[in-house]
């Protein structure tokens, strides 16, 4: 479990459009970005159960367009993939969530194994850099 010969992969759930401005930031934005695959949770953890890896990485752009953030398709891809693999082995690389601790709380009880998030830039540059709609 977790060894030094463990293949991991990342993968990017809810598309590939941000609802975000961030200045340093390259993805596509919109804010009315696609509605989320419903399947993407269950596809993904066939893809990964068939791959065989022991480590996965889940991250995704800021869906400020869905109340919880996404946070909830976000728990039912880790459910379905412990339920695939109890032994496999899930980061969350997740968005702000709006600082939303109710969508927090609902991934960080989803059986994850590493609960993760990104300080895009320090806090004096966050005006000139980051959306403001980032907290």
């Amino acid at each position: 479990e977790g060894g030094a010969h463990t293949s991991t992969a990342t993968i990017m759930l809810m598309g590939d459009t941000c609802t975000r401005g961030c200045r340093f930031c390259a993805v596509n934005t919109s804010q009315t970005p696609a509605p989320l695959d419903p399947l993407e949770p269950k596809n993904t953890a066939d893809a990964v159960a068939d791959w065989g890896v022991g480590y996965v990485v889940l991250t995704s752009v800021d869906r400020d367009d869905l109340e919880d953030g996404g946070a909830g398709h976000f728990a039912e891809t880790v459910r379905g993939l412990k339920a695939r693999n109890a032994d496999i082995l899930v980061e969350c690389l997740t968005p702000d969530f709006r600082g939303d601790l109710g969508a927090v709380r609902l991934l960080a009880s989803s059986g994850l194994d590493v609960f993760a998030h990104n300080i895009e830039t320090v806090e004096r540059l966050q005006r000139r850099g980051r959306d403001p709609r980032g907290e």
